[in-house]
């Protein structure tokens, strides 16, 4: 058996991921689709965590899988 190499784990600059992103929807849907993308999604002032907590609560990924699999 090959021993696992340990993985070196790199942790990007947030703001050169928001850079990449941008670049990103800029090349795919042209600038005025991305300034649309970014003010309606990007620009609000919710946040995530406490809509994520009001949402969910401490259910996991499982409780959640477990829940739509028996609604479908």
């Amino acid at each position: 058996m090959i021993p696992a190499k340990p993985l070196k784990l790199v942790v990007p600059r947030s703001e050169s991921v928001k850079d990449e992103a941008v670049q990103i929807l800029v090349n795919h849907l042209g600038l005025t689709k991305t300034a649309f993308f970014i003010r309606e999604n990007l620009s609000s002032q919710t946040d995530y965590l406490e809509m994520k907590q009001e949402l969910f609560g401490n259910k996991t990924v499982a409780d959640l899988y477990n829940e739509i699999q028996s609604v479908g």
